[in-house]
Formats: structure tokens, C-alpha cells, sequence
């Protein structure tokens, strides 16, 4: 054990490596300053960057982390409002953050306790100056679950039927009976003017041992009437199926614990943007 902290520590220190002043990138400054202009904020953020400090990154003067600070006298609201105007993803709050956003060039901004904090970091490390390095997740608009339910839905309807092919129970959390986008997990991604947000879900479902594969996935794809498939038939245990914004996936091997499963993978190639 010891030997095992020590090799830890050693590992830690070698990482190390001098930490030096850079140079913030106009983009990040153009984009934290229009978001406190548009929000109502007067006064300017204080803007600043240090290479990562870390031989896991590389080249040390392209591994930098940009930070900004500003006390904004705006309420949450009207920030988001101002967010969303310019193409901001917001994401759900998490601990003390009233609002947290993602916007242009994965520029993350938060605000607490009416102070604004905004970074880019490019380190392979989480480090200093990375207060906003956490897991965020898309808090949709209203247009954007607009845009994501219908997708989802019908993804519901079809893992539905692939379980009942496969005699198996559905599983509710992630293809609920309600469709409902909540249960989904959401991530941010791009468009080509501003932020969006996609979906995606997976089920596992133990099947029984000796279960026929290919009868199983004959009855599948029989299932979805109207879906584009692809029935790889040198794969008895694997298909595909695609149909408007929505596409699937179900597999039927053998986990890493060795129980046979059933696994529904399905995903939006849509990245709904926040306007």
C-alpha cells in the first residue's frame, strides 16, 4: 500500500511543471463581455490566463486556462434571458450556482451570489483557476423540448417493442411509458449560430441463457413498421434502426459479469439550439 501512495505521489509531482502568465484569446473576451453588456451589467470583467502547468498537456503555451470575474447587479433571470438571446445553452444549477451556462467555444459561465465567473480551460487536469470544472447538463427551453420530445418518443415506442420481442420486461427509467424527455440524459452540443442540446438513453435487460438471438431480432425488426433497418445478418445479436432524428441500436451479448442482455441504444443526430 504504502509503495502504491508513494508511486501516486511521484506520478503527481512529475505532472508538474511551471504555471506562467497567458494570453487571453479575443474570442473569450468578446463573448463574457457581450454576455454582461446584454445582460444589463456595467461593469467590465476582469479577464486573465495561466498555462495549465502540466506536462500531460503538451505544448505548454496551447494548454491554457482563461478566466473572468465581474459583480453584476442582474437577476438570474434576466441573465438567462440575456444567455439565450445569444445562443448560451443554459444547464441546470448545481450546489451554489444560481445559473450556469455553456456557451460559445465551451466558454462556461456561472453566477453566485451575484458575482459572474466565466472560464475556458484547455488542461488535461481540472486545476486552479477551474472553479466551473463539473458536470454540467442542458437545461432545456421550452422550444427545445419542442423540437426533442417527438424524437424521444418515438425512440420509447420502438425499445418498447424490441423488449416485448425479446419477452422481457421494459425497462421504465429509461424508456418510460409516459415518452417523457426527463428521464433522457441530455448533453450540449453545437450548431452552426449558437448552443443546443441532444438525448440519449440506454437500457440493459438480462435475457434468459439460452435465448434464440434470432428469432428474437426476426421479431424486433418485424416490430417497427416504418423504421429505416440495417439487420447486419452476419450479426444475429445486432441491429439498427433509424427514422427521421431518431436512431437505435439493440445488442444482445454477453456482459463483462457474463449474463446475457439486451441493450436499446438510442440517440438524436438533432442538436436543438437553445434560440
Amino acid at each position: 500500500m504504502r509503495l502504491a501512495v508513494l508511486a501516486f505521489v511521484v506520478l503527481l509531482v512529475a505532472g508538474c511543471a511551471e504555471s506562467k502568465p497567458a494570453v487571453v484569446s479575443k474570442e473569450f473576451q468578446d463573448a463574457v463581455t457581450a454576455l454582461v453588456q446584454e445582460a444589463g451589467g456595467s461593469a467590465n470583467p476582469a479577464f486573465s490566463a495561466m498555462t495549465c502547468g502540466s506536462v500531460f498537456d503538451g505544448n505548454p503555451d496551447d494548454s491554457v486556462a482563461m478566466w473572468a470575474d465581474v459583480d453584476i447587479d442582474v437577476a438570474p433571470e434576466s441573465l438567462l434571458t440575456a444567455a439565450v438571446s445569444l445562443g448560451w445553452q443554459p444547464q441546470l444549477p448545481v450546489d451554489d450556482w444560481s445559473v450556469l451556462l455553456i456557451g460559445p467555444a465551451e466558454t462556461r459561465v456561472g453566477l453566485r451570489r451575484g458575482r459572474l465567473r466565466a472560464e475556458k480551460a484547455k488542461c488535461s487536469i481540472a486545476g486552479r483557476h477551474q472553479d466551473l470544472a463539473i458536470p454540467m447538463h442542458p437545461d432545456l427551453t421550452d422550444g427545445q423540448r419542442k423540437v426533442l420530445s417527438p424524437s424521444f418518443a418515438r425512440a420509447t415506442t420502438a425499445a418498447r417493442k424490441i423488449s416485448t420481442a425479446a419477452n422481457v420486461p421494459v425497462d421504465e427509467d429509461a424508456f418510460p411509458s409516459t415518452a417523457a424527455l426527463t428521464t433522457a440524459t441530455l448533453s450540449t452540443c453545437t450548431t452552426p449560430t449558437s448552443r443546443g442540446a441532444q438525448w440519449r438513453a440506454t437500457s440493459r435487460t438480462p435475457l434468459i441463457t439460452d435465448a434464440d438471438l434470432p428469432t428474437i431480432k426476426r421479431t424486433a425488426i418485424g416490430f417497427l413498421d416504418g423504421w429505416k433497418i440495417d439487420p447486419r445478418p452476419s450479426q444475429p445479436e445486432y441491429f439498427t434502426a433509424t427514422r427521421e432524428d431518431t436512431n437505435i441500436s439493440a445488442m444482445m451479448i454477453k456482459s463483462s459479469e457474463g449474463t446475457l442482455e439486451l441493450t436499446i441504444t438510442a440517440t438524436t443526430p438533432t442538436c436543438a439550439p437553445v434560440r
